[in-house]
């Protein structure tokens, strides 16, 4: 009687679930010590996103997705937490694709694949300064979330997460050296 009690529970459980779609903040890429900037960069305060593309809406009755607007606001969050992101003249102009985000149809534990093509370009010009295509998986494992449908979502989070961190690590790096390249005095002094 019991077990069957349970098996019930479970089916009504999962026939009343609606997949949600990819939250904010779960995808705002975290400080570290690669990513901190100093007072002279040139990256300070000085970039906009312009264009998102790639994002899918959530369809409640199917799967979870990462949407454009989610995207496009854990972009400018993360740029915000780094001080990278210009409230008002921006320097740069910053474009990213959701190029794919590989999902699986369901399993105890979830990964899920994203690729992200990134592209800063000068904001009066246009000009192409920097691109990157960045891919990376993450995994929500069964103790993150009984139900499937949430550890998609989770997984979903993290892909991103993690895809916007490896992008701005490399985008302060380079710039780094950039700026290390810039203030060197020339050999010809």
């Amino acid at each position: 009687m019991t077990s069957r009690f349970i098996l019930l529970l479970v089916v009504l459980t999962s026939l009343s679930a609606c997949a949600s779609g990819a939250r904010t903040g779960a995808m705002t890429a975290p400080v570290s010590s690669a990513t901190i900037i100093s007072e002279s960069s040139s990256l300070k305060r000085a970039i906009t996103v312009s264009e998102i593309s790639g994002g899918k809406e959530t369809n409640p009755l199917w799967m979870s997705n990462v949407g454009n607007n989610e995207f496009r606001a854990a972009l400018e969050q993360s740029l915000m937490l780094h001080a990278l992101h210009a409230s008002a003249s921006p320097r740069f102009k910053l474009e990213a694709t959701l190029v794919d985000l590989k999902q699986p149809l369901g399993g105890f534990d979830v990964t899920v694949g994203s690729r992200v093509y990134y592209r800063l370009a000068t904001a009066d010009t246009n000009e192409r300064v920097y691109e990157k295509d960045v891919s990376c998986e993450y995994t929500a494992n069964f103790s993150d979330a009984l139900l499937g449908y949430e550890r998609l979502r989770l997984a979903n989070e993290g892909a991103i997460k993690k895809n916007i961190s490896i992008f701005i690590e490399d985008l302060v790096a380079e710039f780094a050296k950039r700026d290390a390249q810039a203030a060197a005095p020339s050999a010809g002094s």
